[in-house]
């Protein structure tokens, strides 16, 4: 075994200093819980790889580009080589814009450059290191949470008006819970990356790390408050930790985290031998066009869609397909989305930059020719909400109805799949 490898990791803290703060959807006057940026970094030869994962909903591509250069500027190591990524909670400041409310600007500057602390950090702890990786599954926490009504519509996270109408759930989930142990070279555990996917939508209007936050803190507890937890969210785009058909679900964050908790540590028991120590990072860029503006808007006016969407949205005026028809003028018709795939040891990771449907992750997994295939969303930026093709079929439906988180065209997740592949069996 080549024992070449370095590791580090930081946690820093990016709870807003000052209250009240403009937050998603409300203003937030009170902390239940820190929110953090948590980094690791890895070192072998020639070649350093970052991750810093952020206890906030989104983080834009500006935001991504900032955070790098901030960091670069401090270590030697490339920009395209830091991953930064969100961990989907909604329970954080405003970091991005929205009628009503707009992005916390001060806020989002502090939060990059904490971001890019913690980066600097993981490089500064880098000490010897191995790796192993084993998956398992969690199936207690996570639902698929669009629904297929009675009238072949789509309908997400229906409340008590429509649970009536619904028929069944349209898909399943992916339960794959994947854990990559960083350990000294005598065995103790220094650090480790936990992928997973579902939305964490706890604690709205207030400021938490969610359910994201409960796992590192109990992993903490269990492993010691040296062991650094990264957290990267699956493809969560339709997936969430509640169960809309069982009212009697125990929804909350201490007990979606604590089960995650329990299941990477019985995945550590019995983890591998380190037996690769490889670091491997490839990226790169594509143009992906929007959709038609125009139609949408259209489409927007059939009561079938309208009344299969949250309807709150439609008060609050975020359905601006005028607004969107001056972007899309602006950006030229579409946007440059950054794919990026990175190996650590016997384990390969895809990050894309979107909320991204659960299919097109099982996709990634199928096709890789790496066992350990993991897919990191919501990473290097956010272009909204990527679906399948099959999921626009039918009318409704929060993530597949033309709106500012969901506006790339159609063929979007199959063309980022497709990136991510290629560059998974370039590695």
């Amino acid at each position: 075994m080549n024992t070449g490898l370095m590791a580090g990791f930081a946690d820093v803290d990016i709870t807003p200093t000052t209250l009240p703060v403009r937050a998603y959807r409300a203003t937030a006057r009170e902390v239940l819980d820190p929110l953090y940026a948590h980094a690791a970094a890895f070192r072998h030869g020639k070649t350093t790889l970052a991750i810093v994962s952020l206890d906030v909903v989104i983080v834009e591509a500006s935001v991504v580009a900032e955070v790098r250069r901030l960091a670069a500027s401090q270590h030697n190591i490339a920009e395209e080589n830091i991953l930064v990524c969100a961990t989907h909670n909604h329970a954080c400041p405003a970091v991005i814009e929205r009628p009503k409310f707009p992005r916390a600007d001060d806020y989002v500057a502090y939060m990059a450059a904490q971001a890019a602390k913690a980066v600097v950090q993981a490089i500064d702890r880098l000490t010897a290191a191995t790796l192993s990786v084993r998956s398992g599954f969690e199936h207690r926490v996570s639902f698929n949470r669009r629904f297929i009504t009675r009238d072949d519509c789509v309908v997400t996270s229906p409340g008590s008006t429509n649970l009536p109408r619904v028929l069944c759930n349209e898909n399943v989930i992916d339960p794959e819970l994947g854990v990559l142990r960083v350990a000294t070279p005598e065995g103790r555990t220094m650090g480790v990356l936990v992928n997973f996917a579902s939305h964490a939508c706890h604690c709205g209007g207030r400021l938490s790390a969610g359910y994201p936050g409960e796992l590192c803190r109990r992993l903490k507890d269990d492993l010691g408050p040296k062991c650094g937890t990264v957290f990267l969210n699956g493809p969560c785009a339709n997936v969430y930790h509640g169960d809309f058909l069982n009212p009697h679900q125990v929804n909350t964050k201490e007990r979606i985290g604590g089960l995650l908790a329990d299941t990477v540590l019985e995945l550590l028991q019995e983890m591998p031998p380190p037996s690769d120590d490889r670091i491997e990072l490839l990226s790169k860029h594509l143009r992906i066009p929007y959709r038609d503006f125009a139609e949408a808007e259209r489409q927007f006016e059939d009561p079938d869609v309208r009344r299969n969407v949250f309807q709150a949205l439609i008060k609050d005026r975020w359905y601006d397909y005028p607004a969107l028809k001056r972007m899309a003028e602006s950006n030229g018709g579409g946007e440059d989305v950054e794919i990026q795939a990175f190996r650590l040891g016997e384990a390969v990771f895809a990050a894309i930059p979107a909320e991204y449907f659960m299919e097109h992750g099982l996709r990634i997994k199928q096709q890789s020719p790496v066992e350990r295939t993991y897919v990191v969303s919501l990473a290097n930026g956010w272009v909204g909400y990527i679906p399948t093709l099959a999921a626009f079929q039918r009318k409704g439906g929060h993530e597949t109805t033309t709106a500012f988180w969901s506006k790339m065209c159609r063929e979007a997740g199959d063309m980022m799949a497709d990136a991510a592949l290629d560059l998974i069996r370039q590695l």
